[in-house]
């Protein structure tokens, strides 16, 4: 079979994804970035204040500045456990963090200062490899054509259900008996696929400093997403009697892009004014998104009963498809001290229900909608039922700390927690009425469990110049599916698809360059 999938490379066909309940909540996903100082804490800093990345996690934080400050940030990043793929390899550098902060006194009694600031942060790092390949035997010979046959037989046939389903057919990998629409088994599969790309954030900040016991703070985000991913999917056929049959694979190629737009409030006390022990908390709205995928499908296939080989679509076909997201409410709350003027501790709590997330879409009407809303979107109402059946609260804990050894050395380390955001029994459904499904050309899914987060930091004073460095290592795992399928019609909920447990690890080394004065 891997000779077969080779040879499906030369095609160079490609096709992308519909939004999907993973897509919806990867958008809502944040990475912990910024500059090296701030993930060295384990970004548990929004009480704390006096770094360029808080600005992004309490806007309120940069009230504490009192200098100008401007910083850079670059990593090398690498994924253990992953290998390469389509040219991608496990091991890349990434520019993380630029910004600057102007701090401005008052001659105010009250307002001891103003400050501004902009920032720019990689929101969230799209870069993954994933592989996986099932000996389907022990699996009952499951196939990725089992589920295309059931669309069929679902939407009443090959030409009213998915994309994916209808190019199958055409490939000679779907039978059709009295309407009724029949599969081949398959003796193993092969996966593959590389994702590239990031959702960055630059944020622009105003904050202000009164009394030095109560600090407020706006932030306003706006985001650029890019993102492109490459899936080549194959299986070896087997006829009704398990004999060979021939082969067939899925070359997928996908590039999302788009812009968002949120923002945040935050609020600082010193409960009392002469500790330096502070209570935080930030309220950050939505993220309206408006994205566009480029879809372009191709199915190569070869079967001995036709004795031929079928590349549908032809490599210059492709659609263009938009929609919109909006993510979930998020609240943050946060506790900062310093102790004897050398230990900065922080300690963050942060909720958002992504069960709340919705897609919508611009002058574009669903079965169930034939009305327009004011600003002309109309929501998938369907889709949005299985946001809210799969998706749910996620809470991150964030804990950090930082020593002063010396007036020129600090030594730092933190620790988050972020629970899975989706439901462990989620599936990627192709049997609602959803526009999604009308694109959707893909039945792969990934199922994430939640993130560990270790870091360890130095800093470095030079007079008015400073240098971090941070270490950090996440830990993830997920389960991955390459399909759905059920071998017993009586138990649809049973999927026949092996699950793949797959490692999502992370080790990022980070260096900033900053200067205040």
């Amino acid at each position: 079979m891997k000779a077969f999938l080779c040879s499906i490379f030369t095609f160079l066909c490609s096709l992308t994804f519909a939004q999907d309940i993973y897509q919806v909540a990867e958008l809502s996903a944040t990475d912990l970035n910024g500059t090296a100082r701030y993930v060295g804490m384990g970004g548990a800093m929004s009480s704390l204040g006096g770094d360029l990345s808080v600005m992004s996690s309490n806007p309120a934080a940069i009230g504490l500045y009192r200098r100008n400050d401007v910083a850079a940030t670059a990593s090398l990043v690498t994924m253990p456990g992953s290998h390469k793929f389509d040219g991608n390899k496990p091991t890349y550098v990434s520019f993380d963090q630029i910004g600057f902060v102007c701090s401005i006194p008052s001659s105010g009694n009250s307002l001891r200062y103003i400050n501004f600031g902009i920032n720019y942060h990689k929101h969230h790092d799209f870069n993954q490899l994933l592989n996986a390949d099932n000996n389907l035997a022990a699996a009952g010979y499951a196939s990725q054509t089992w589920q295309l046959a059931d669309l069929c037989n679902s939407w009443g046939g090959a030409d009213k259900a998915t994309p994916l389903a209808k190019m199958a057919y055409a490939g000679h990998l779907l039978g059709e008996d009295g309407g009724n629409y029949t599969a081949y088994n398959a003796w193993g599969n092969s996966y593959g696929k590389a994702r590239w790309g990031s959702n960055h954030a630059f944020d622009f900040n105003i904050s202000a400093n009164i009394k030095d016991q109560f600090y407020i703070g706006f932030t306003a985000t706006a985001y650029n997403v890019k993102q492109k991913s490459y899936m080549l999917y194959g299986e070896g056929l087997l006829d009704v009697d398990l004999n060979k049959d021939g082969d067939y694979a899925v070359d997928n190629y996908s590039r999302l892009t788009g812009n968002g737009f949120d923002m945040k409030v935050g609020f600082i006390v010193r409960p009392v004014k002469e500790s330096n022990f502070k209570v935080g908390v930030t309220l950050t709205t939505p993220t309206w998104y408006e994205l566009s995928y480029r879809y372009d499908p191709c199915l190569g296939s070869y079967t001995k009963s036709y004795d031929d080989v079928v590349v549908l679509p032809p490599p210059d076909t492709y659609l263009d498809y938009d929609y919109n997201v909006r993510t979930p409410w998020k609240v943050g709350v946060s506790l900062g001290n310093t102790f004897f003027n050398r230990l900065a501790v922080g300690a963050e709590y942060e909720f958002a229900d992504y069960s709340s997330c919705s897609v919508s879409y611009d002058d574009f009407d669903d079965d169930y909608d034939w009305n327009f809303n004011w600003n002309h979107q109309t929501k998938d109402r369907e889709l949005n039922k299985q946001l809210d059946n799969y998706l749910k609260g996620t809470h991150t804990l964030k804990f950090g700390a930082e020593l002063m050894v010396t007036p020129n050395l600090y030594l730092r380390g933190g620790y988050n927690h972020v629970t899975p955001a989706i439901e462990k029994d989620a599936w990627l459904n192709h049997f609602i009425n959803s526009a999604s499904v009308d694109v959707a050309t893909n039945t792969d899914y990934l199922n994430l469990g939640g993130i560990n987060r270790y870091t360890a930091g130095i800093g470095l004073k030079f007079g008015k110049f400073y240098a971090d460095a941070t270490w950090l290592y996440q830990h993830q795992r997920g389960t991955l599916y390459a399909f759905n399928a059920a071998e017993d019609p009586a138990v649809p909920d049973v999927n026949a698809c092996p699950a793949n447990r797959v490692s999502l690890n992370r080790s990022q080394v980070m260096l900033t360059m900053g200067y205040r004065f």
